[in-house]
């Protein structure tokens, strides 16, 4: 003859009361509990699956103190890789902004130069656009610099 079954109910209402201490029991734990109180163990697969779903319903898998130190250290180590590619963007930004500025500079120097070639007739109109397009490209980089740079999403104060 076998042994009365236990309903999920009894398993759930077991589950908690064994769980009131904030973790929830092991299957082990659930199936000798429901031994001594209805004399059944309830079956591996319905206690697991039970467990299941009572960790679904809480939404959480429960942490070992191991487990939230290691994540408590994946949580630091994230933080500081996070904080050095801030700053190596930033330094980037810094890099290029140097560049950008250094290009416009020679930019109006030589289209100082060419203007005063030209008075004289000794440039071309083809040079002359060159230039104004190289001028032109060193303000676009400049506006995808500030766009792109430190200040767009983030505050410099936050870091």
């Amino acid at each position: 003859m076998y042994p009365p079954k236990v309903t999920d109910e009894q398993v759930q209402r077991v589950i908690r009361e064994l769980g009131a201490r904030g973790e929830l029991p092991s299957g082990n734990a659930v199936r000798e509990a429901l031994a001594e109180q209805y004399r059944s163990r309830g079956g591996v697969a319905r206690i697991y699956r039970l467990l299941a779903g009572e960790r679904a319903r809480l939404g959480r898998t429960p942490l070992s103190p191991v487990g939230a130190g290691l994540l408590e250290v994946e949580n630091r180590n994230l933080r500081e890789q996070l904080k050095q590619a801030r700053e190596r963007e930033d330094a980037h930004q810094v890099y290029w902004s140097r560049e950008v500025g250094q290009l416009r500079e020679r930019v109006r120097t030589l289209e100082t130069l060419v203007n005063q070639a030209a008075v004289a007739g000794e440039v071309t109109e083809a040079l002359r656009r060159e230039v104004q397009g190289a001028d032109t490209r060193a303000g676009q980089l400049d506006v995808q610099i500030r766009t792109f740079g430190p200040a767009a999403g983030r505050n410099n104060h936050g870091k």
